[in-house]
């Protein structure tokens, strides 16, 4: 009996190959947009779920409340208040520390090669300072060593990677290294490579003793100063089963007033699970869960879009398969009998259009995988959850598919079905819902796409108070600062560069310091300013407007500083001018005391999420880790060049980088970036789907209307008559489509706007602009097939039937 359904089943979609191959094509991208969501849903959820400890593990993170009601989220907290931790909180089973070197600043690593020579290699934030501790918390699978060898000072451990890269298929143990041409570290021990998802990604842990030689300069101030809060700072707690969340943390409060004191109330240190690390924006998180889930919607309207297409043209079809039907019935065949054929002939269907999408997925994943900045990889026969998952939505899209149809056509008459030869719908309403639902979702992403794409334009476009374009920031080793001066008027002396400024961060930057000012004898103040280190170039390199006063006079220590316009409406003063030559303290600069020597216009050190703030400005040599460039003309490339061959001739043991300020800046927006592009593919695929069921919907009414028209051109009507006649019911459809993606856009876009200091205002013309493009590429569906029936000769019309 299966055998004969599916010899029936593929004579018919044979017969019917046009319509087949549209559901094919249609049925197909659906699939693989869901397999490709899918992917990266699960890569995202699946990250650092491989440590068996990972439901009892929290990261302690710092929120830092203003006065003003804000709030400064970090994910690092102080070194002290781990060691406090460890002396007063007995019911925390165990804790680990962990300092990383900063994501953007480079680090060299000296690897001593055959004959005194040697290799040079750049590393970016996978280089961590650790004890045993961290080895006992998180799961680690070691090939060589235990975690007790990094107790020693000067010892190191590599993953299997990064060993390869600098010994190749040589042993490491028991070789040297030299981080940043500071400190040799020996090789004591190699790991077997973590996982690729994992937010934790260390490819060389060295020994925390040898940090006090490595990071002198920071203590004994680092051990022992609360406020000592960076990204770098990493403190895990792992608790027992019976002590909850909320009980450490009421604990963490009280360790926190009883050693902070009043400046307690500023700082907020609590858990937060492992487990959400990866999606909590506010503290690093690279994706939240909200816009998996709303993915997840997303890939699973597509595929119920797909599916409508295959559901319109079934039902479409019944003048077509009428006749059929009615002969089988009389014949014999059950009603069960014609229902399991159609669910054959669906489950064909969906079958090929699932060899079709993975052939898709495997094409297209290697070019999405750098676009989206994930390492995706598709092994449906080795992935048993993808395998599971494709079984599912392979019976899932049969059973949604070809339930209704199958039903609906295996339960007419025979008689009825002979008389009406025009196979009319009992249920027209479902099939112009399904068109209403159909570009309901296809316009709504169209509108999103457009409104995502200009707050991202603006973002990246507006005016930050600083000149971006044209600055190429150049990472300084620690040890070269010394040559500083040297190299800034060698620097100078290249054609195309216009100035060059030696600083800690440009203006804006993810990385920053921040802490209350002290304004000539009053108190400290009850609000955080942010703190920028430059030379006297610093303004001219970066564009900086000074409103009041003078510029800052090069000095090797604090001595002076600029403030910013929101620094002096803090202070409580009216006018620039009248802060100039009162004396401060800088927290956030080891409480060093100045003179304010002038006044900056306010400019952006963070992203536009969040408000322009209170910014001091100084001079600090030995903080500085930057040298900034400004470069003009047409030969920016040739400029870089000589610039190079002069560091390189300065700093001969290190490696040359260098990246453009705008393109750094851009990385602040990386999410809202992800977003659009997640969103545009989404909102191309539901118009493509769209569009080839109105094609193969239009195709069928044509054929079904053939007769009719004959007749009306018989009786005087033209070309236009005619395809108005076609377009008009689609036309209404898609206004009303039009109408409720408007209304649910705009809520769903403005919600998300929200998250912004600065954002757009909706403006009208999207949704005007949405509804047009929608409505042009479905008169454009519609008008082939309308215009080949509306002039074809009404005696071939007539005699069509």
């Amino acid at each position: 009996m299966f055998s004969n359904y599916c010899r029936i089943a593929w004579r018919n979609l044979r017969r019917h190959s046009f319509y087949t191959i549209l559901n094919v094509f249609g049925l197909s991208l659906g699939i693989a947009c869901c397999l490709i969501l899918f992917q990266f849903i699960t890569y995202h959820l699946d990250f650092d779920t491989h440590h068996q400890k990972r439901d009892y593990l929290y990261r302690v993170v710092s929120d830092l409340h203003l006065d003003d009601g804000s709030i400064q989220y970090e994910k690092g907290a102080p070194l002290a208040l781990a060691a406090a931790i460890h002396a007063e909180i007995p019911q925390v089973k165990n804790q680990a520390f962990l300092f990383c070197n900063y994501r953007d600043q480079s680090l060299t690593v000296t690897v001593p090669g055959q004959g005194g020579a040697h290799q040079l290699f750049t590393e970016h934030g996978n280089i961590a300072f650790a004890d045993r501790h961290w080895f006992e918390l998180f799961d680690y699978e070691w090939k060589t060593g235990d975690p007790g060898i990094l107790e020693e000072p000067n010892t190191a451990v590599l993953t299997s990677k990064q060993a390869q890269k600098y010994f190749g298929h040589a042993d490491p143990i028991g070789k040297t290294i030299r981080l940043d041409n500071k400190v040799d570290v020996k090789i004591a021990g190699v790991l077997k490579d973590y996982p690729a998802s994992t937010d934790t990604k260390v490819d060389i842990f060295v020994s925390r003793a040898t940090m006090k030689v490595f990071y002198a300069e920071m203590y004994p101030g680092i051990e022992t100063e609360w406020g000592w809060i960076n990204s770098s700072n990493s403190l895990y707690l792992l608790l027992p089963g019976h002590v909850s969340m909320a009980a450490v943390n009421r604990a963490i409060t009280a360790v926190k007033q009883q050693h902070m004191g009043e400046m307690a109330k500023y700082y907020d240190f609590h858990l937060q699970p492992l487990k959400e690390m990866h999606f909590d924006a506010r503290y690093g998180g690279t994706v939240s869960r909200s816009l998996l889930m709303t993915l997840g919607i997303v890939g699973l309207v597509i595929l119920i879009i797909a599916c409508v297409n295959f559901i319109n043209l079934a039902t479409a079809q019944n003048a077509v398969r009428a006749k059929e039907i009615s002969t089988r019935k009389v014949l014999g065949s059950s009603v069960m009998g014609i229902f399991w054929q159609f669910m054959t002939e669906t489950a064909f269907i969906t079958l090929s259009a699932t060899l079709l999408a993975i052939l898709w997925v495997v094409l297209v994943l290697p070019l999405l995988n750098p676009w989206l900045g994930t390492g995706l990889a598709f092994h449906p026969l080795r992935d048993k959850l993808l395998a599971t998952a494709l079984l599912l939505l392979i019976i899932l899209i049969t059973l949604i598919a070809g339930m209704y149809p199958a039903l609906m056509l295996s339960r007419f008459k025979p008689v009825a079905l002979l008389k009406n030869t025009t196979g009319g719908a009992k249920h027209p309403w479902l099939r112009k819902g399904l068109i209403v639902f159909q570009n309901l979702v296809a316009q709504s992403l169209i509108i999103c796409t457009l409104i995502i794409a200009l707050q991202l334009n603006f973002l990246k476009n507006t005016d930050i108070g600083f000149v971006k374009d044209g600055v190429v920031m150049i990472p300084i080793p620690k040890q070269g600062k010394k040559d500083i001066g040297y190299l800034k008027s060698r620097l100078l002396q290249i054609p195309g560069v216009k100035d060059a400024s030696f600083c800690f961060r440009p203006p804006a930057s993810a990385t920053f310091k921040a802490g209350s000012v002290k304004f000539d004898n009053r108190e400290w103040e009850n609000y955080t300013a942010l703190s920028t280190l430059g030379d006297a170039h610093y303004l001219n390199t970066f564009g900086l407007h000074l409103l009041a006063g003078r510029n800052l006079v090069e000095s090797d220590s604090v001595r002076e500083f600029l403030v910013s316009e929101d620094m002096v409406r803090k202070l409580g003063f009216p006018d620039p001018a009248q802060v100039i030559g009162h004396h401060m303290v800088a927290g956030a600069l080891n409480d060093h005391p100045g003179t304010i020597v002038g006044v900056v216009k306010d400019f952006h050190l963070h992203s536009l999420h969040s408000s322009i703030g209170p910014v001091v400005m100084a001079t600090l040599s030995r903080e500085y880790a930057y040298v900034g460039v400004k470069i003009g003309g047409a030969g920016a490339m040739k400029s870089i060049g000589q610039i190079k061959q002069l560091w390189e001739s300065v700093y001969p043991d290190n490696i040359f980088e260098y990246h453009f300020l705008d393109d750094q800046i851009a990385e602040f927006y990386k999410k809202e970036d992800l977003l659009n592009k997640l969103i545009t593919s989404a909102a191309v695929l539901a118009i493509v789907i769209s569009c080839v069921g109105l094609l193969g919907l239009i195709s069928l009414l044509t054929v079904q209307r053939t007769k009719e028209i004959g007749i009306r051109k018989v009786i005087g009507a033209s070309v236009m008559n005619i395809i108005l006649l076609f377009s008009n019911d689609f036309l209404k459809l898609i206004g009303l489509a039009l109408v409720l993606a408007t209304a649910i856009a705009w809520v769903t876009m403005n919600n998300w706007l929200q998250a912004f200091a600065y954002r757009i205002s909706i403006p009208w013309w999207i949704f005007l602009l949405a509804g047009v493009g929608n409505v042009v590429l479905a008169l454009a569906t519609i008008a082939y097939h309308a215009l080949k029936v509306a002039m074809m000769n009404p005696v071939k019309s007539l005699r069509a039937e």
